[in-house]
C-alpha cells in the first residue's frame, strides 16, 4: 500500500504515514501501553490517529500485524483515539500448514534462538512457553477474532482468507480490496517482498541467533546487519536454490487435525468472512524436508556464500561512500572558488558575501555562508 498510497488517495482511501515505518513505530506504541495509562499526544499512535481523523475521505486503512496480539484495554485505546469514526476489523489468515513453517523460518529472522526440533515438540505438546506464545499470539485466529469482537460489532469484522495453492495470485489482493471499497487492478506490484528462506538458509540463521544472544548483539544492531542485510537482503535471495521447509507425517498430523479444529470455531463467528473458511484447511502435503535433515556441510557451504555475499555488501557499500565524498570535495572546490571570485566584487551596496568551504585531510567540511554589511576589512 505504501506504493500506491496516491492512487488509494484518490478513491477516498488515507494510508497515513505514509511510511510504512509510521504505522510499525504506531502500533509498537500501542502494544506497549500499560492498563491505566495514556498514550502519548505526540507519540507516533497519537499522530497517524489525528491524520486518520482529519482526513475528508470516508476510509482510512492502518495496517500492521502486532495488532493481532493487542491487550483488550490496547484495543479500547485504539478505537478511543479514532473517534468519531467507525472502526472495522479486517483480518487475514491461511491454512495453518503453511503457517507453521512459515511462521518458524520467519522466527529465524527475527532473532529467535530455537531449533526445529524444540519448535515442533513444544508446539505439539502444547507446553506453555516462549515458543507457544510467539506462535499462537499471532495465528490464533478464533481468538484474535473474538477479541476484537468484543469491542467491534460483529458485522464490522471481517476475516479474509487466502487462496488455496495454485489459486489465482491476485485473489487475495481482490478480496482485500473488496473489503476496503477499492479497485485495486491499476495498483502497482510492492518492489520489495518479505520472501521466506529456504530450508537451509533458515536453520543458518537459527545458529546466528544462538550466538548473536551470547554474544550480547543489541536489537537494534540485530535488525540492521543480521535481520536487514543477511537474512532479508542476502539469505532470502537464495530461497530459489534451497529446497522448501517441510514435516513430517506426524507433524501434518497434528496440524491438520488442529485446523479441523480451529475452522469449527470460526464458522460458529458472526463475521464477515470473504473468502471461504474452509481455505484455512491445508491441502496437499510440503515439498521439501525438514531443517534437521541438513546436514554440516550444508550449512558450511551456506556460510560461505553468505559471508561472501557481506563481504560484496561492504564493499559496495564503501564505494558509494567513496563517490558522495568525491561529490563533497567537487562541491567545497566549487564553492572556493565562488568565494574567491565574490571576494573581489562588491556590490553597489558595497556589501560582501564569503562563502568559506573548510576541508582538512581529505575530509569534506561544513560550508557556512556569512553575510556581512559594510566595508570588507
Amino acid at each position: 500500500m505504501v506504493a500506491n498510497h496516491e492512487q488509494a488517495k484518490e478513491q477516498g482511501l488515507l494510508w497515513p504515514g505514509p511510511a510504512w515505518k509510521a504505522h510499525v513505530e504506531a502500533v509498537g506504541e500501542l502494544r506497549e501501553l500499560e492498563r491505566g495509562r495514556q498514550l502519548e499526544p505526540d507519540g507516533p499512535w497519537l499522530r497517524l490517529a489525528r491524520e486518520a481523523r482529519e482526513w475528508p475521505g470516508p476510509r482510512v486503512l492502518i495496517s500492521m500485524e502486532w495488532l493481532v496480539a493487542c491487550r483488550p484495554h490496547q484495543i479500547s485505546a485504539a478505537i478511543e483515539s479514532l473517534a468519531p469514526g467507525r472502526v472495522e476489523v479486517i483480518c487475514t489468515a491461511r491454512d495453518l500448514l503453511r503457517t507453521f513453517v512459515t511462521q518458524w523460518q520467519e522466527m529465524t529472522k527475527n532473532r529467535r534462538p530455537w531449533g526445529w526440533s524444540q519448535f515442533v515438540e513444544e508446539m505439539l505438546a502444547n507446553r506453555p512457553g516462549p515458543v507457544c506464545r510467539a506462535f499462537w499470539w499471532q495465528q490464533d485466529v478464533p481468538v484474535i477474532l473474538r477479541k476484537w469482537g468484543k469491542l467491534v460489532s460483529s458485522e464490522r469484522v471481517h476475516l479474509v482468507t487466502v487462496p488455496p495453492e495454485r489459486s489465482d495470485p491476485e485473489l487475495l489482493w481482490q478480496r482485500f480490496c473488496s473489503v476496503l471499497d477499492l479497485d485495486g487492478t491499476s495498483f502497482l506490484s510492492p518492489r520489495h517482498t518479505n520472501d521466506s528462506l529456504g530450508v537451509v538458509s533458515a536453520g543458518l540463521m537459527q545458529r546466528v541467533n544462538v550466538r548473536a544472544i551470547d554474544q550480547g548483539v543489541a536489537d537494534a544492531d540485530y535488525k540492521q546487519v543480521f535481520q536487514g542485510t543477511l537474512a532479508i537482503n542476502i539469505l532470502a535471495g537464495k530461497r530459489g536454490a534451497e529446497q522448501a521447509i517441510a514435516v513430517s507425517e506426524e507433524v501434518d498430523t497434528w496440524i491438520r487435525a488442529r485446523a479441523e479444529r480451529m475452522v469449527k470455531k470460526l464458522r460458529r463467528l458472526d463475521i464477515n468472512v470473504v473468502g471461504r473458511v474452509e481455505d484455512l484447511l491445508p491441502g496437499s502435503a510440503l515439498e521439501g524436508r525438514e531443517p534437521d535433515d541438513v546436514d554440516d556441510a550444508e550449512l558450511l557451504d551456506a556460510c560461505v556464500d553468505a559471508l561472501v555475499s557481506l563481504g560484496l555488501s561492504q564493499l559496495q557499500a564503501l564505494q558509494r561512500a567513496r563517490a558522495k565524498n568525491q561529490q563533497l570535495r567537487q562541491q567545497i572546490a566549487a564553492l572556493r572558488e565562488r568565494n574567491v571570485a565574490l571576494s573581489r566584487q562588491p556590490d553597489a551596496r558595497g556589501v560582501r558575501t564569503r562563502i568559506r568551504g573548510a576541508m582538512s585531510h581529505g575530509r569534506a567540511g561544513v560550508g557556512r555562508l556569512i553575510h556581512r554589511r559594510g566595508d570588507a576589512p
